[in-house]
């Protein structure tokens, strides 16, 4: 197998330019996995070296939204082995957004903004109950003609991510993709892996009962799962090619704000020289030598066990009705 040349050119080129191939000194991307090793970065070079050695595949923007079916995913474009508590153990950054999220769901009452009601009118159901309606109508619990709830324990806790995306995930939680979190991310095996990622949160174990003459129907949810949702892709749909820190054979550097706005080709720190890495140094290389496949992200599914009590009223159902735009129907 030829090793890959040296690459920068790729370095620097924005997304509309022609990939030529330049020697800068002894360091490509290729070398990157292996300076995430050193830096003890475990997911980060391992999920790198994967789409290296994959088949050339650029991801289209509805695959990397979610717009497509999921059994469309063939397993070389599918890295679903991350461990959910690993956002917490190799990023203390992370892991305290986590761990926050985490006790939000394992002591919340029925008034909760991630899959509860709102404690106030007119508006009384949260965008993560809605979506959760949605979904025990689709699973035949949900009785919209009598505006009711079917009897039954229901246990999904055997379901994988993927399997949950499409029974009972209810709402999800944004880490890292705003730009002020942007700034504050440190450079760690979390960023290295995913940068900004989707924590998605379906619910594992519930109960339901039908309204009785003296109770409205209920749901009681006995246990939630979180996973991860990623993509691991070299997307620049902003016009503008990201920019991905400043990389040698020893470590990275993030730029400072002058750096970040300039985009300097090189950077030096302590006398060490930093060169500049961006999505298109991978489009390039993929360019080049027809390897470098994109990759959708999963993790295992994370249980956190809860007791969350929720009663459907009369008005709870004509809010989903309304809501989701379906035509009223007699109780």
């Amino acid at each position: 197998m030829t090793a890959p040349a040296p690459v920068t050119a790729q370095l620097t080129l924005s997304s509309d330019t022609k990939c030529v191939e330049a020697t800068v000194e002894d360091f490509k991307i290729t070398d990157i996995p292996g300076v995430m090793s050193k830096l003890g970065w475990k997911e980060s070079a391992r999920i790198m070296q994967r789409w290296f050695d994959g088949d050339g595949f650029v991801m289209s923007s509805d695959e990397k939204e979610g717009r497509l079916a999921l059994d469309k995913i063939t397993s070389d474009k599918l890295f679903g082995d991350l461990d959910f508590d690993w956002l917490t153990s190799a990023s203390p950054h992370t892991g305290v957004i986590i761990d926050e999220l985490n006790a939000k769901l394992s002591s919340a009452s029925q008034y909760n903004e991630i899959i509860g009601r709102k404690n106030g009118f007119p508006s009384q159901l949260t965008r993560g109950l809605l979506q959760f309606m949605t979904r025990m109508r689709k699973l035949g619990i949900f009785d919209e003609q009598n505006q009711d709830l079917v009897m039954g324990f229901h246990d999904f806790s055997g379901l994988d991510a993927i399997g949950l995306e499409t029974t009972t995930q209810a709402n999800f939680r944004p880490i890292g993709l705003t730009v002020t979190e942007k700034k504050d991310n440190p450079m760690d095996d979390v960023y290295g892996a995913l940068g900004g990622f989707i924590v998605k949160i379906a619910i594992t174990k519930f109960s339901t009962a039908p309204k009785t003459k003296n109770s409205a129907a209920s749901l009681r949810i006995h246990e939630v799962g979180c996973y991860i949702r990623d993509t691991y892709d070299f997307l620049n749909e902003d016009g503008k090619d990201q920019l991905l820190g400043y990389w040698n054979s020893e470590g990275v550097v993030k730029p400072d704000y002058y750096e970040y706005l300039s985009g300097p080709a090189s950077v030096e720190r302590e006398g060490k020289k930093y060169f500049k890495v961006t999505n298109d140094s991978f489009n390039c290389y993929r360019a080049q030598h027809g390897r470098g496949g994109d990759l959708f992200v999963y993790s295992n599914v994370k249980k956190i066990p809860t007791s969350i009590l929720i009663y459907l009223s009369t008005a709870d159902f004509a809010e989903y009705m309304q809501k989701t735009n379906r035509p009223a129907v007699s109780p």
